[in-house]
């Protein structure tokens, strides 16, 4: 019978210890890439992507009948190979996995009953989505994936300067879920060995007890939601918060130019942004340059494509295949990430041959589908919105509901702005960036609120733009 029960406790420390000591070593190898050339990088990440397919045809029985027949030969062409998807892995998740003691009822169980980092059946650490996608997923990562993982962190904290000193520890600061099933508590909670000085808040917490508990903690490094940053910027403005933080880096929402500039008034600080998933903790990130976020595709190798799947090149925005190359008890190989992003045609100035992506664009399922007055189909990107909203300075904050038949704002003002003529510019800008798309704007009303709520649900997050059924 399979041992499900959690590996807990001195067992599990001690195996949290050794497993950062490998990313310890890892991290320094991994850091080297940053001298690559191209061309090294590219050869790499064939070699590693042939590496992945071979492996998963063999040990997984999902991709064993995905690629029969199929000559899995040095002349493979990738770009052939079958696209997979969060349903498709999910639906098959018992065959995708690569240990046959693994399945998905076992994996739920652990993950309803999951405190700390605790292992699974003494090896697996495992993910979960929050499931707004529409698709609830499950990642799982064996112990040497999750010393990748923890090496991809550090070599993150390196590259912005991050490293442990003694005797007095830099002390770091994350906000984000407090659901270790989530990315951005589990990652926390297994690099708590000592090596900094930690703490982990939730983003549910009300504004005034966060502030409150930075205050006591005093953080020489803060890692937050975005929109989380900015409210507590804010509270320093005020004076209601006094900490001084060396380094920001944002996480799991869209950095705003708005949230940019609200950081850097207060603090003097450009914040670095940072984009993971649960598929891929650490998929990109901004160096010291700041010219947007470097894909580490040395460790994962993603494809821009339209919606047929077919390549897009450098500078126009798309969805994107994901191969993860690292990861041998789940593959995840040509995977569609909902995410809509454009890779930069131009590199980084900081001399790094992995790629930049050069803007976020949202995510598939938040693009409002419209008709132009023809009947063409006119696809209004998360990005418009953002855009025409961004562009008024007494909006601190805002949140876009949409469909078909209706737009909804909702917005957070400055105070001591005029509320009824912001009203009637806000839905006037919107309407006339959704129209130069080339199709008529639905119905607009906007919304006056003091502050969004945080729902514990949606792991803290506060989503920008939304697409909703009905008016």
């Amino acid at each position: 019978m399979t041992d499900t029960q959690p590996t807990t406790g001195a067992a599990a420390l001690a195996k949290r210890v050794a497993d950062l000591a490998s990313a310890l070593v890892i991290a320094s190898r991994l850091s080297a890439h940053d001298r690559w050339t191209p061309e090294q990088l590219a050869q790499h990440q064939r070699q590693a992507v042939l590496s992945r397919v071979r492996h998963a045809a063999r040990h997984s029985p999902f991709y064993a009948d995905l690629y029969a027949g199929r000559d899995l030969g040095d002349d493979l062409d990738i770009q052939a190979l079958p696209v997979t998807d969060k349903t498709l892995i999910m639906d098959n998740f018992d065959r995708v996995v690569t240990d046959r003691r693994l399945n998905l009822a076992d994996a739920e169980h652990y993950l309803a009953t999951l405190e700390g980092d605790s292992y699974h059946q003494g090896r697996y650490r495992m993910l979960a989505t929050t499931g707004t996608s529409g698709r609830r997923g499950v990642f799982v990562y064996d112990r040497p994936a999750w010393s990748v993982v923890l090496a991809n962190t550090l070599r993150w904290q390196r590259t912005l300067g991050i490293r442990p000193r003694l005797p007095r520890r830099v002390a770091i600061a994350s906000i984000g879920a407090d659901d270790p099933t989530h990315v951005s508590c589990r990652i926390p909670a297994s690099g708590d060995v000592g090596l900094f000085r930690t703490r982990h808040l939730s983003a549910t917490m009300p504004v005034d007890q966060l502030a409150a508990e930075l205050q006591s903690f005093g953080p020489d490094v803060l890692l937050a939601y975005p929109s989380v940053a900015a409210l507590l910027a804010a509270k320093q403005r005020e004076g209601r918060l006094a900490i001084h933080p060396r380094l920001i880096s944002t996480h799991s929402e869209t950095l705003t130019r708005d949230m940019i500039r609200e950081i850097e008034d207060v603090w003097d600080r450009t914040p670095f942004d940072h984009y993971g998933l649960s598929e891929e903790p650490h998929l990109a990130w901004e160096c010291p340059h700041h010219n947007g976020m470097h894909v580490f595709s040395d460790l994962a190798y993603i494809e821009v494509v339209d919606d047929d799947h077919r390549p897009l090149p450098p500078g126009e925005v798309g969805r994107y295949l994901l191969t993860n190359l690292y990861n041998a008890t789940q593959p995840l190989i040509r995977y569609e990430i909902t995410d809509m992003l454009a890779l930069s045609p131009e590199p980084c100035t900081c001399g790094r041959p992995f790629p930049l992506i050069q803007r976020m664009a949202g995510r598939i399922e938040d693009v409002l589908e419209l008709r132009s007055p023809g009947g063409r189909p006119v696809a209004i990107l998360p990005a418009v919105f953002a855009f025409a909203l961004e562009s008024f300075a007494e909006v601190r904050e805002y949140r876009v509901e949409h469909s078909p038949d209706a737009i909804r704002l909702t917005v957070v003002l400055q105070s001591g702005s005029d509320e009824a003529d912001l009203r009637r510019a806000v839905a006037r800008k919107v309407r006339q960036a959704v129209e130069s798309q080339g199709a008529p704007c639905p119905p607009i009303t906007v919304t006056v609120t003091d502050r969004f709520e945080r729902a514990a649900g949606s792991m803290g997050k506060h989503k920008l733009i939304e697409s909703v059924a009905g008016g």
